[in-house]
């Protein structure tokens, strides 16, 4: 009778652990993220409403409002349309697969973030669809006791092992020559009340994150709605360093370089806070 040949390591008696021989759990897609980043937006955008009405929609997008807004709506409407043709796609099916793309979930994740930071002092939007496609503008810091737009947010999603900081720093440099971003629905106070209002040279900044830190980020903000934790903590502090080197860019003219100290200097004051 031949002997049995059991597996390397393992005794006859043995209790075997199956785990140790089972395959890898996948990470979860991003996009079943999805549904908790809309969750959070809408909430955050509830809590901005209450001190500023119908500001933010419930995407956390600043609503298209104003003289303009109606040409400013078609434009962005056509624009879409343009997007769907250009990919093949009807225009519902194009809206659905760009919102669950990962860069517009780094857009949602980073607003999110960014507003449990900063919240007591600043509203943290998305920019409106207009100045999205046509400003390059991802977000807006808008300080509360004054209205005042105080900078600009891009984003960028690298690859593996990349956080695509290169390519965004080229596309902002070409905003810097100019003097700034412009922003078409920004906003002002008047009489107390938040109403929208055309910006411009107001700082730029981008943000850039690997996959595997955009992995991280979702999963901490789900597991963690309420409060920061240290993964949240040290990608906000990677953009506070992004901040401070972007700060120092030769390309600022003089007036852009005072701005851009001055909103480092309201984002610090606040986290101390």
């Amino acid at each position: 009778m031949s002997n049995i040949e059991y597996l390397p390591g393992i005794k006859v008696g043995d209790k075997i652990d199956l785990s140790k021989f089972e395959k890898s759990k996948k990470d979860p897609s991003f996009e079943s993220y999805l549904p908790f980043l809309k969750e959070a937006l809408f909430k955050l955008s509830a809590e901005s409403n209450r001190d500023f009405a119908n500001f933010l929609d419930k995407d956390g997008r600043i609503t298209i409002e104003g003289k303009d807004s109606a040409g400013d709506r078609s434009l962005v409407a056509a624009q879409e349309e343009g997007f769907s043709r250009g990919m093949n796609k009807d225009l519902e099916t194009w809206r659905r697969d760009s919102e669950k793309n990962p860069a517009n979930l780094t857009e949602m994740a980073l607003t999110i973030m960014l507003h449990k930071f900063l919240k007591e002092n600043f509203i943290v939007a998305r920019a409106s669809c207009y100045d999205d496609y046509n400003n390059g503008v991802d977000q807006v810091l808008v300080y509360k006791s004054t209205g005042e737009v105080v900078c600009g947010f891009d984003e960028v999603l690298g690859h593996e092992g990349d956080d695509g900081g290169q390519k965004k720093e080229a596309k902002l440099n070409r905003m810097r020559e100019k003097g700034g971003a412009r922003v078409q629905y920004g906003a002002k106070m008047e009489d107390g009340k938040l109403v929208r209002a055309e910006v411009k040279n107001i700082p730029a900044f981008f943000m850039s994150l690997s996959k595997a830190e955009l992995r991280e980020l979702l999963e901490s903000l789900k597991d963690n709605p309420d409060r920061t934790n240290a993964v949240e903590e040290r990608i906000f502090q990677k953009l506070l360093n992004s901040l401070e080197d972007q700060a120092t860019n030769s390309q600022m003219n003089n007036d852009l370089r005072t701005k851009t100290r001055s909103a480092l200097e309201r984002l610090s004051a606040s986290i101390a806070r």
